[in-house]
């Protein structure tokens, strides 16, 4: 059946061939003899001919039949690239655009996983399709040069997929590209999963840190992505990104904050000693870096008082501009830097001292309380409740981001498929022309027939 299909072109034209060459042959003959007109007009198209009329019917039905079906084994389908970056081959990250991908081996699996497709493999639909630009440029001329945003995925049976639905086939591989390119090109959401498996190994102040950078790391991702598209909405939680910002920001905040201070107040740790011993050796270096902080700063309050009256001098410059006007132009110099140098360590000095005075702080919390080391129930139930807020946020941050992300990807690309329904007037038209070629190759083989009766009988 796939070679009859394949080939039925091919097969109509050379059954119509040698009747009508026949037929051609023998009216050019017969047109050198005087009684030819008389045998044109002796010569009648429906009757005496029932038998040839029933089977240019029957060639009419199996045109009907077979050209819808050899149609199906070559369909085609329109990809095309929406964003801005597409019109300069690029993909919406900035990386390259690869037209290839659209058959890579991942994409093909999945067609194939997607619509249950049987007894073929990505190498058998390789083999049937291929990827070409609809509207290219020319290379020759630089006037010329055209990147294309408009792809054709083309299918064209092969024996090993001759029993797949050609329509169905195309638009599997289309929408498993699609499917891939969103992935491949969405957000990154891996910030976004939460893992609180080791947490019960910390102290509680460290747990207290750990969930507040939780919290922010939710709270600005999703300030990063309104700061991308702040009117977005999920269409099944109502949720938006600043709001679900303003939630994680709200834990960190809130939540966080009050079980520090719980902790801080009742003094509990699950290893006090350990805990104070790390927080006293921290302030040892903290003291060192304070100072190199001191010290670096000193040094380049010391260099601007050094050279400040020299390089004033050249501060203004005299020049001209693109006009030719005369202006005093200032210019960037040492002492710029060494003045930014000295505030940037003044500053680093000053965080560093405030970090010992808190370290100084929960030092003094710690030593003033005789709570027992160990789990402090209120903790662990505070901790649990801001760990389940966290789960919560992360999902629907994750869900909105994908939801954004598939909304971008249908408008990034728009799959059109070129159905049989599409092509109805062109099946017609062929059904009629091959029709039509066989019925004229039969009558012509039939009215040389015809010709050759009449001088049979003319000469006896």
């Amino acid at each position: 059946m796939f070679y009859l299909t394949k080939y039925y072109k091919y097969l109509i034209g050379m059954i119509c061939f040698f009747p009508a060459l026949y037929g051609i042959l023998t009216i050019l003959n017969g047109r050198r003899q005087p009684s030819f007109k008389s045998w044109m007009s002796g010569y009648h198209v429906w009757k005496g001919k029932g038998i040839f009329n029933f089977l240019i019917l029957g060639v009419f039905f199996l045109n009907c039949f077979l050209i819808p079906v050899c149609m199906g084994q070559k369909v085609s389908a329109e990809i095309s690239l929406n964003y801005a970056k597409a019109s300069q081959g690029l993909n919406p990250n900035g990386t390259r655009f690869n037209q290839s991908d659209i058959l890579s081996n991942a994409v093909l699996e999945r067609a194939i996983e997607k619509g249950a497709l049987k007894g073929v493999t990505a190498g058998n639909l390789k083999s049937a399709l291929w990827v070409s630009p609809l509207v290219q440029g020319s290379s020759d001329n630089e006037n010329a040069y055209f990147i294309s945003t408009q792809f054709g995925l083309f299918y064209n049976a092969k024996k090993s997929t001759a029993h797949l639905n050609g329509e169905t086939l195309v638009r599997l591989v289309a929408e498993s590209y699609k499917e891939w390119f969103v992935h491949e090109y969405s957000e990154n959401v891996k910030v976004l999963r939460m893992d609180f498996s080791q947490i019960g190994q910390r102290d509680y102040l460290d747990i207290c840190k750990y969930l507040r950078k939780q919290a922010e790391s939710i709270g600005s991702y999703m300030l990063t992505m309104s700061n991308e598209e702040a009117a977005f909405q999920s269409e099944t939680t109502g949720e938006t990104f600043q709001s679900i910002s303003s939630q994680a920001y709200s834990v960190a905040n809130v939540m966080a904050e009050s079980l520090e201070a719980y902790v801080l107040e009742s003094g509990i740790s699950k290893e006090t000693t350990e805990y104070v011993g790390r927080l006293s050796f921290q302030n040892v270096f903290k003291y060192f870096d304070a100072q190199k902080a001191k010290a670096a700063s000193e040094n380049n309050l010391t260099a601007i008082a050094m050279y400040e009256n020299d390089m004033a001098r050249i501060v203004l410059v005299p020049t001209y501009d693109i006009n030719d006007q005369f202006y005093m132009s200032q210019t960037r110099i040492g002492i710029d830097d060494f003045a930014a140098a000295a505030d940037s360590y003044a500053n680093t000095k000053t965080e560093i001292h405030n970090q010992m005075a808190k370290n100084d702080h929960i030092l003094n919390m710690l030593s003033k309380m005789s709570v027992p080391d160990g789990t402090d129930e209120k903790a662990e139930r505070l901790i649990a409740q801001i760990e389940a807020e966290l789960n919560r946020l992360a999902l629907e941050a994750e869900n909105l981001v994908k939801e954004y992300s598939t909304q971008q990807a249908n408008k990034y690309m728009s799959i059109k498929v070129i159905t049989l329904e599409d092509q109805i007037f062109s099946v017609i038209i062929k059904i009629l022309e091959y029709t039509l070629l066989f019925a004229v190759s039969m009558h012509l083989c039939m009215f040389a027939v015809h010709i050759n009766k009449k001088s049979r009988r003319r000469m006896s």
